[in-house]
């Protein structure tokens, strides 16, 4: 039951041209790598409310434009994507993709991590899963290396001319703006590129990342990809693990769980149950799994010592023992700051700044300032993953908004319909409440009921009744519920809202942690 969502908590005009995907892409550029104009006006409200037709309008701008404010509100791109038709090479299939034009990288360094895991201008066909980069241009600006780079890949059929055309307005609108004192001479030189590997491996030379790493990372990529290939046959998987037991090391698990949470964010079920399999194997049979497998078990043992009533100063403390112990202790550290991020947040770090302020034991001060960093690195992390999401959910929206009939639009794009979707629908109704857009809002409304109806068909029994009871207005709704369904109730439906309670818990829901423990104690007098 982890999966869970609340219904009702925190809910650029598309080209008319088409992007056709390359040919032979069967996935996307993020398992290859390692480690628009944005001048368009929104509409008024008073231009959003002047007729039904403008309000059906203001609801595609709510969609379009709003959609990553709800899940970024504090990102303002400098050059935001735009909507792009895609046609699927494998199957045929139109769909919507966020497409960048400029990513400048002093103005939105949270985009870096993106461009690096190869998320931009890449594209996964909703029908059949085929995807992979659009043959699109890109320019880069990175100000700290005075670099400006464009890369034109050779699908997009420009000849030289065309290209550099191209490459003088997308300067000309980069310049136009950056402030007088940014624009430096390199700005007038380009550096290009034909192939995406080829800009990214200049971007990850910032960063220390040398072409050797990559080509490591590569082959690492290439390992996974030829085990999860042989499946069952485990004297060939063994044969081929012997033989690259230089490439099986931490860094490869951490690809591979790279690998596993990507696969299972586009739903490729069968995909995901073998790669599961493929890594619980490869942790009992190597060394670095072997490993791997021993601080995981640690990190379970200090998540179960967190519970609805720990402290701050509690969880700081036990951070502080764990990170005192070296490189493991570290790892297990900053396995217990993730996924109890909710009770690391502004209050936590005022504790943790004043136990350094009033701490003369070098060793803890040392500690609690790599602490703070690692918080600090883990939130920058988080913003990232959110902007990557941000844009998908996007692009979705657009395309749902824009469709004649939005429950076939729904369909069609299932895999996307999740919380964040929710969410950034429950954001954009919002917004065109405060505009006074009444159409557009109950246009939304209606889309997010549909979609909430949609999430619930595909969910077990007990997750849609415990939905209903979060959902509940109020205790004596919740107590009715319960007795209405009183013959679905069971012990392991009990013990899993515990679980779920300390999940809240950890995460800083209160509130939330708080409903759960109420209906899991009526429940249990139930039973």
């Amino acid at each position: 039951m982890s999966e869970i969502w609340t219904p009702g908590s925190p809910p650029p005009s598309q080209s008319s041209g088409g992007i056709e995907l390359p040919k032979g892409f069967a996935t996307s550029r993020r398992d290859e790598q390692s480690p628009s104009d944005s001048g368009a006006e929104e509409s008024t409200a008073d231009e959003q409310v002047a007729s039904p037709e403008g309000e059906t309008q203001a609801a595609q701008e709510v969609g379009a434009s709003e959609a990553a404010e709800g899940q970024r509100p504090e990102i303002d791109l400098l050059f935001p994507p735009t909507g792009a038709q895609v046609t699927c090479p494998s199957c045929g299939a139109a769909y919507t993709a966020a497409v960048f034009s400029i990513v400048d990288l002093g103005a939105n360094p949270e985009l870096k991590g993106l461009l690096l895991a190869g998320q931009i201008n890449t594209a996964v066909c909703n029908a059949c899963g085929a995807g992979g980069p659009l043959s699109v241009p890109l320019m880069v600006h990175e100000p700290e290396h005075e670099f400006l780079g464009v890369v034109v890949p050779g699908q997009a059929r420009l000849d030289d001319m065309q290209t550099q055309k191209m490459i003088g307005e997308m300067s000309q609108a980069l310049m136009a703006r950056l402030p007088s004192d940014q624009r430096k001479g390199y700005m007038f030189q380009a550096q290009q590129f034909f192939e995406w590997d080829s800009l990214i491996e200049k971007l990850w030379g910032f960063e220390g990342v040398t072409p050797e790493m990559l080509r490591r990372r590569r082959e690492q990529t290439d390992l996974i990809s030829n085990l999860v290939r042989l499946g069952s046959d485990e004297g060939a998987m063994k044969m081929v693990v012997d033989r690259n037991k230089a490439l099986i090391d931490s860094s490869f698990f951490v690809l591979l769980g790279q690998v596993i949470n990507a696969v299972a964010a586009e739903g490729e079920s069968e995909q995901h149950e073998a790669l599961i399999n493929l890594r619980s194997s490869l942790l009992d049979s190597t060394e670095a799994g072997q490993e791997l497998k021993a601080l995981e078990e640690r990190v379970q043992d200090a998540l179960s010592r967190i519970g609805p009533s720990t402290t701050r100063e509690e969880l700081l403390s036990q951070l502080l023992d764990y990170w005192k112990e070296g490189e493991n202790g570290e790892a297990v550290a900053t396995a217990v700051l993730n996924a109890a991020a909710g009770l690391t947040d502004y209050h936590f770090l005022l504790g943790l700044a004043d136990r350094l302020e009033n701490s003369t034991d070098p060793e803890e001060r040392a500690a609690l300032i790599a602490m703070r960093e690692r918080i600090v690195e883990i939130g920058e992390q988080r913003s990232q993953s959110q902007q990557m999401a941000a844009q998908q959910v996007q692009a979705v929206l657009q395309e749902v908004l824009q469709a004649p009939d939005t429950e076939a639009a729904l369909k069609e794009n299932a895999e996307h319909i999740n919380e964040m979707f929710l969410t950034v629908l429950a954001s954009n109704i919002r917004q065109a409440e405060q505009n006074k857009a009444a159409f557009a809002a109950q246009r939304l409304r209606t889309i997010y009921e549909k979609a909430v109806a949609m999430l619930e068909e595909q969910m077990p029994p007990e997750m849609r009744l415990l939905n209903r009871l979060l959902s509940a207005p109020d205790e004596g709704a919740m107590r009715r519920l319960l007795q209405e369904n009183r013959s679905d109730l069971s012990r392991e439906f009990v013990d899993a809202m515990k679980s779920l309670e300390e999940r809240f818990s950890r995460e800083g829901n209160s509130a939330l942690a708080s409903r759960v423990r109420s209906i899991r104690g009526q429940a249990a007098l139930l039973l």
